[in-house]
């Protein structure tokens, strides 16, 4: 194949370029993060690399892979062309840009704002002008992750005091993204499963049982959460927040246990899903718990973001993947160590951060990293290359 036509298939759709940049970020910064961490390898800059660490978790590798599924999406939702060529292709430089630029926080700020806001421009021209009202609200959730990032770069060069809360309100809010897109689509996903096995068995007309349609329930959960959420980055009085967030710990565990997890064992594609969303009633029980300081805030930030958003990312993306390249939807087996490994990596992660111990820190980073090019070996191929032939 030509170059121009590589480059050409690269920049086709959002998802292939974005998500490759994920992969990359996710090995690479963990392995960079580890030997800071250890001492290995100096930290030349003034930036706090705690902070430094979260922030590029959230903006970077989740932030690529919120670029990916979105102007994906945004071309079905829309019935208009998927973006791509030089508009995805400076949405991708500016986001490399604020990855490469970590020695300078001014740099820094101006790149990962401007890819936070190149995001919302291209996704609001693109739901504006078809007039697809439903998602209009994505169109809020852009604009708000833009104006806390604003928030935490200003915090990291005027008043770094601040830099916790803006870190936690960003990480509650991609959290909160999961919860309802992961309502959406984990109970569809298994229901399709469900139906497809019963018509397989040739024994019924439908499932005796189905996951349970969104009710107030789950709304109850998202509301819950959403009033922990602002209690625990505001740091209102933990008698407060405790039981607010163990209610919506409940909450979110009853919802996941009416989406019918357990019966998708067969299927690694299915139950990845259900997986990554038992880490969401975890951290949040974790984080209620750090409010009076029984255990580190750091086990609920981990069990939230490797647990949940990195376990969803990698279970939704294989799933995008394999389906806008005219794949079947079957897990390869690296897909499956991929999942188990990043699954592994939030449990000793979290243990280390109730442990206190070093060892389970390293453990943890080399389990994230193996899981990652688990995901690479299988997809990397699949993105780079052209979509399969019916």
């Amino acid at each position: 194949m030509k170059t121009e036509n590589r480059i050409d298939l690269l920049f086709s759709y959002a998802f292939r370029p974005l998500f490759i940049l994920l992969v990359v970020q996710a090995i690479a910064m963990v392995l960079f993060w580890s030997l800071t961490w250890s001492g290995i390898a100096p930290y030349a800059w003034q930036r706090n690399p705690i902070y430094w660490h979260g922030h590029e978790m959230l903006n970077g590798f989740a932030g690529a892979a919120i670029g990916g599924f979105l102007l994906t999406a945004v071309a079905n939702w829309t019935n208009r062309p998927a973006i791509s060529g030089w508009p995805l292709m400076l949405l991708c430089a500016v986001w490399l840009g604020g990855r490469l630029a970590v020695g300078s926080a001014v740099a820094a700020a101006i790149l990962d704002i401007g890819y936070w806001f190149l995001l919302l421009l291209i996704a609001a021209n693109e739901i504006l002008r078809a007039g697809n009202r439903r998602n209009y609200k994505l169109l809020f959730v852009l604009a708000a992750m833009l104006l806390i990032d604003a928030g935490w770069h200003y915090a990291e060069l005027h008043q770094a005091t601040l830099q916790r809360q803006f870190l936690w309100a960003q990480m509650y809010l991609v959290v909160l993204l999961v919860t309802i897109i992961g309502g959406r689509i984990i109970p569809a996903f298994t229901g399709n499963w469900l139906r497809r096995q019963a018509a397989s068995q040739q024994a019924l007309a439908a499932p005796a049982r189905m996951p349970a349609a969104f009710n107030y329930i789950d709304l109850l959960a998202i509301l819950a959460f959403v009033g922990f959420a602002l209690c625990s980055v505001l740091a209102v009085a933990p008698n407060v927040t405790l039981p607010l967030g163990m209610i919506a710990a409940a909450l979110h565990a009853v919802r996941l246990s009416r989406w019918l997890g357990h019966l998708t064992l067969s299927d690694p594609l299915v139950w990845m899903l259900h997986l990554s969303y038992t880490w969401i009633p975890l951290g949040i029980a974790l984080m209620a718990l750090a409010s009076f300081g029984w255990v580190s805030p750091s086990a609920g930030i981990h069990a939230l973001t490797t647990g949940a958003i990195a376990g969803m990312i990698v279970s939704v993306s294989s799933r995008a993947a394999l389906g806008h390249t005219n794949r079947a939807l079957v897990a390869h087996p690296a897909l499956t160590c991929s999942i188990v490994l990043l699954n592994l990596t939030a449990l000793l992660r979290v243990c280390a951060s109730v442990l206190d111990m070093q060892l389970l820190v390293s453990l943890s980073a080399l389990s994230w990293i193996a899981a990652f090019l688990c995901y690479g070996y299988v997809f990397v191929p699949i993105l780079l290359g052209p979509p399969a032939k019916s």
